[in-house]
């Protein structure tokens, strides 16, 4: 998506005839940052560039409306920090230097982002169409921007689930409620991108607390009376209603400060039948402010951890625990395929407006190409949801299995991927019997396969041979595919069938895909009861290896 969005810049650049185009996404209240750039940019003006949009709200009160877009000669506003001591005029006679502003606001008005133009343009009387076209340019950008915004907040609640999940297996192990608090501190820091956390509560109603914290400094600054400052707050408070943050209750912000660190957000640990002790995260004062989604998440995290700290004190047995992992993994399912459902909705208005402005003559002279990059990317995107909401269904049951071919259904694996194979010049090698008959789900070991043999067409180098074996024993079936591709780094070995973004090895950054793709195999074959291994030499090659049991 963000080729997508260079290529927007870029063609408005050239729309209007400006010397250069930048693409900008709102972070927060107070600041935007530069996703693209397009053109001769002033010098600091870079991807990644944060800036005020009160330097923004600034050019916008002087500009001058063109139907949806803003136009001043004032000079590079946008710019300020960046082009101290650039003249507006780089030579006698020389026009004004031109801004052509396109705010991009969101349906109830609130500010998306901004693509500007600056350069020696006639904003006073723009050839006809010029407007127009930005427009439906700018139309574009928002849609874009839409869709990445919605898709980060998805894989940042799929990852904070993911690590609340280990949280509370981690924690149905602990032998004591000690143990339980440091399991939880010790990865709460990391599931809220947290600078320090804190945990206490009762051993007994009325008796003593015991306490972790993660590091181990920040219960030293803290103090040892911190319980007794807390514990009045969340008494205070709806039981189990909400989180609270450092902005809501000063005491809150003394402990950030004595802590060194500028914000805190706490949650009852309690399923609501009353609390038990509480969660304590902290942030320092220049890091992204508390959302929604991380105090909905800690107070989530609160109502389980209760529950599993009532089992270790005895109240509960070891069963209520394994259902509450149970309950939370739906959860964490129904979550992903709420917000994958959601994001249909801006992906099919991406491909709708992507073919309006294909049937639009206007463009037709500039070429569409970057029209058709835009539904191709809509496309690996639609993908990608498919892929997060397969994840979270992987390890769903009931384990329904039908007796099938394995044989055929590699066959088919290599059929779905023959076009590919063909333009790279792959070719297979299949060490496959006549025909090898298992009940398995039929579905999930399909996407398997077609994933293994897929990604090793993908990585293959052009002409390179992919090697797939089938074979059985008495007790197991093993699938093996061979390649002899770019490979894979000892270090992203530690981690490949992990959720997490795909590794820049040598060779695999123009390569598409999710990223995802082999921690859904794992979830299958796990369900299935089989192992999924890897063998892989940087530049020579990957084996990957399937074993189910008969």
């Amino acid at each position: 998506m963000m080729n997508d969005v260079a290529r927007i810049a870029e063609s408005v650049r050239h729309v209007v005839g400006a010397r250069a185009t930048a693409v900008s996404r709102v972070v927060d209240d107070d600041w935007l940052v530069v996703l693209a750039v397009a053109g001769d940019a002033p010098d600091g003006i870079v991807e990644g560039l944060r800036w005020r949009r009160s330097e923004l709200d600034e050019v916008l009160d002087g500009a001058e409306p063109l139907g949806r877009l803003r136009a001043t000669k004032r000079g590079a506003g946008l710019y300020a920090e960046s082009r101290a001591g650039v003249p507006d005029n780089e030579g006698p006679g020389a026009e004004p230097l031109g801004q052509l502003i396109a705010p991009l606001h969101e349906p109830d008005g609130s500010l998306l982002g901004v693509v500007a133009c600056e350069g020696h343009v006639d904003i006073s009387e723009p050839p006809s169409g010029t407007c127009d076209r930005v427009e439906l340019y700018a139309d574009q950008a928002r849609l874009v921007l839409t869709a990445l915004r919605d898709l980060g907040v998805l894989a940042e609640r799929l990852r904070m689930a993911d690590v609340a999940r280990g949280i509370l297996e981690d924690a149905a192990g602990a032998p004591d409620l000690p143990a339980l608090l440091e399991v939880a501190v010790a990865a709460l820091g990391d599931m809220l991108q947290a600078r320090g956390a804190w945990a206490g509560a009762e051993l007994e109603p009325g008796i003593h607390t015991v306490a972790a914290s993660y590091p181990p400094e920040i219960g030293v600054r803290l103090g040892a009376d911190v319980w007794t400052l807390l514990e009045p707050t969340i008494a205070d408070s709806p039981e189990s209603a909400t989180a609270l943050t450092q902005e809501q209750t000063p005491v809150l912000a003394r402990l950030a400060g004595t802590a060194g660190l500028g914000q805190a957000a706490l949650a009852p640990v309690g399923d609501g039948s009353g609390t038990r002790g509480v969660l304590l995260v902290l942030r320092a004062e220049d890091d992204e402010p508390w959302t929604a989604d991380d105090l909905e998440a800690l107070l989530d995290l609160g109502r389980r951890l209760g529950s599993l700290s009532d089992h270790v004190r005895g109240h509960r047995g070891q069963q209520e625990a394994i259902e509450e992992l149970v309950r939370l993994d739906a959860y964490r399912r129904d979550l992903v395929a709420s917000i994958t459902h959601d994001l249909k909705t801006p992906l099919t208005a991406i491909t709708l407006n992507a073919e309006l402005l294909e049937s639009d003559g206007r463009l037709a002279e500039g070429g569409s190409q970057p029209v058709d990059a835009i539904r191709r990317s809509a496309d690996r995107l639609s993908n990608l949801v498919d892929d997060l909401l397969a994840m979270a269904r992987a390890e769903e049951g009931p384990d329904v299995r039908t007796s099938v071919d394995l044989v055929q259904m590699v066959r088919d694996a290599c059929d779905h991927v023959e076009t590919v194979a063909d333009l790279r010049e792959v070719t297979f090698e299949l060490d496959l019997p006549e025909e090898l008959w298992a009940a398995v789900d039929p579905t999930a070991l399909a996407r398997v396969f077609a994933n293994l043999v897929g990604n090793a067409v993908k990585f293959s180098l052009p002409r390179g041979q992919v090697v797939l074996h089938l074979s059985e024993n008495d007790d197991a079936i093993e699938f093996r595919c061979t390649d002899e591709g770019v490979g894979i780094s000892a270090e992203r070995l530690e981690t490949i069938f992990d959720v997490a973004p795909r590794a820049a090895d040598a060779g695999t950054d123009e390569v598409p895909g999710s990223g995802i793709g082999l921690a859904i195999c794992r979830r299958i074959v796990n369900r299935l009861g089989g192992q999924i291994s890897v063998e892989s030499t940087p530049g020579r090659g990957s084996t990957f290896s399937v074993r189910l049991p008969r």
